[in-house]
């Protein structure tokens, strides 16, 4: 298991609004990356070492148009929610041990950490 201490960045001009909804990189300026594990290793290890959940987050490496793409995600998901999905705002490192996709580094690491209740999804995907 691999983990580090990342930053969070945001754009800065959005006039105060946050597009995650609450989600853990609107409170947070640094969190904790699991990497290389699974969801529940990085679970487990931060109820043993006193992490926060809402301070971590896990790195899922997904497959889009051919090509594997890092995403941020939260350790825990709230219950009775849509998502994850994609609030805005990256995270980024420039520890050399950050996660490599191939040969190519995928920097910044977007974070899908935007959550909402089905009734808000169905208002704004319209």
């Amino acid at each position: 298991m691999e983990k580090l201490l990342v930053d969070v960045f945001y754009d800065k001009n959005r006039f105060g609004y946050d597009c995650t909804n609450g989600g853990v990189t609107s409170r947070h300026t640094k969190v904790t990356l699991f990497f290389d594990c699974s969801k529940e290793s990085a679970k487990k290890h931060c109820q043993e070492n006193g992490i926060s959940f809402d301070s971590a987050l896990w790195l899922n490496r997904r497959i889009l148009w051919d090509e594997e793409m890092p995403i941020a995600v939260p350790l825990e998901y709230p219950k009775g929610k849509v998502g994850p999905m994609f609030g805005g705002n990256f995270i980024y490192t420039s520890d050399s041990r950050f996660p490599c996709v191939g040969r190519q580094l995928k920097l910044p690491i977007p974070v899908h950490d935007r959550f909402e209740t089905q009734q808000e999804y169905d208002v704004l995907s319209r």
